[in-house]
């Protein structure tokens, strides 16, 4: 059964009801998206607000399944529904089955997180270990569906190492494999503070099977999340938060040998924190016949240039162009998406101006012209809720952007809103 979602004006917002006849209560905790915001350590946690708390959703032929983690009544769980319609409507929500008693523990950030080709579908999270640190962060847990989501059944996790705590995660699917990479400390500690590995693993059976895992980078951000994606040749990218210094990275598992390669720095601002951001990065990619297109964003808090920036490869990821400055040095958390027709758009938080109080709000920019310019920065999200950490998907006529947000007083909740195309006002490089 789909049930309807409104969409009111050019661009209005609707704040989505999608399975919201789930109660809500909690008793786990997370970072403060604020904090994140400004670098601050993964210790420095609050209790986790009640309603959606995790977030991931792609686009797969004329379908989008969004992937959901709510707490109820003291337990995490997770749930998937699907859009034929661009978003306009959705399926009901179906909880997305892990093994019995593992649970679940995410924040935004480090969300669930689910990759789709054609009905076959994986979803992964970190299960719940009582008296683990980080809120009894487990290892990795996975759950698949053969039928589109209408059903789900526990499945062998990409990871091989079983203890964990595993996180962090990213995935992907070209027309032959699916790919999973995520961060994990099975060699023990790393000798630098605020770092662990990130590893990797690939599927040629839609999830039934993983290979054995390989290390892609041995030491990276330990708290910041990855966004990775494939290209038609089945090259599988990362984009990840490096250190020393903790600029973002990119590099590339290669399809035929699946040996990895760090191609590149992405935004070269020479920023070095000790300790653990909370900030990673959005990808698009496109292949253009034997060339790979690429747009990402990134945010940085070195002194002077704190921001979020739009940044652009024309040669598969090794070079770079100029960082454009999109939000201000309070933004950190976004996406960007690009439509098939090659216009971009991209998404962030960043502290509201307008209401003054201190909380996060959602905005977004468009470029018609391969990211050389770009339109003034809109606000998307209503006033007196703070926003944070959007995703974004291209529809047939615009993109499609997610967050979620919370009220005082209320329940965190997921937002929807469709962002048409725009062509005035816009500001160059």
């Amino acid at each position: 059964m789909l049930s309807a979602v409104s969409i009111v004006g050019a661009c209005a917002l609707a704040t989505a009801t999608l399975a919201e006849d789930i109660p809500t209560r909690s008793t786990a905790v997370t970072v403060d998206s604020a904090k994140q915001a400004g670098g601050e350590h993964a210790g420095h946690a609050r209790r986790i607000p009640n309603g959606v708390v995790s977030l991931d959703v792609v686009a797969d032929g004329g379908r989008l399944h969004l992937l959901l983690g709510k707490h109820q009544d003291g337990r995490a769980s997770v749930w998937h529904q699907v859009s034929t319609d661009a978003g306009r409507n959705w399926s009901d929500a179906i909880e997305v089955q892990g093994p019995p008693g593992a649970g679940a523990v995410f924040m935004r950030g480090s969300d669930a997180r689910i990759v789709a080709r054609g009905m076959n579908l994986v979803a992964i999270w970190t299960s719940k270990v009582e008296g683990n640190k980080h809120g009894g962060a487990g290892p990795m847990v996975a759950s698949r569906s053969t039928n589109g989501g209408k059903s789900w059944t526990p499945a062998p996790a990409p990871a091989d190492w079983p203890k964990g705590p595993h996180s962090f995660f990213t995935l992907g699917a070209d027309a032959k494999t699916l790919h999973a990479a995520w961060l994990d400390s099975r060699d023990g500690k790393v000798p630098i503070e605020g770092a662990q590995a990130m590893r990797y693993a690939f599927s040629l059976d839609s999830g039934v099977t993983w290979s054995a895992n390989s290390t892609l980078d041995g030491v990276t951000c330990a708290c910041c999340w990855n966004a990775g994606g494939a290209d038609k040749a089945g090259n599988f990218y990362v984009l990840y938060r490096d250190k020393r210094p903790s600029d973002m990275a990119l590099g590339v598992v290669d399809a035929k040998t699946k040996q990895w390669t760090r191609l590149a720095t992405v935004g070269a601002f020479g920023w070095d924190f000790p300790g653990c951001p909370h900030i990673g990065g959005g990808l698009a990619i496109k292949s253009n016949g034997g060339s790979t297109e690429m747009h990402a964003v990134v945010g940085t808090r070195r002194k002077g240039d704190a921001g979020f920036y739009y940044v652009k490869s024309a040669d598969g990821g090794r070079s770079w162009t100029t960082p454009f400055k999109l939000g201000d040095e309070s933004a950190a958390h976004g996406d960007v998406a690009l439509s098939k027709d090659g216009r971009l758009a991209a998404v962030w938080d960043m502290i509201d101006a307008e209401t003054n109080d201190g909380s996060l709000a959602i905005y977004e920019a468009q470029s018609n012209d391969g990211g050389l310019h770009w339109t003034a920065a809109r606000r998307l999200s209503a006033p007196k809720a703070s926003a944070s950490h959007p995703r974004l998907v291209a529809s047939n006529n615009g993109f499609v952007a997610f967050w979620t947000e919370q009220s005082e007083g209320a329940d965190a909740r997921l937002a929807i809103t469709r962002i048409y195309n725009e062509k005035l006002g816009q500001a160059g490089r």
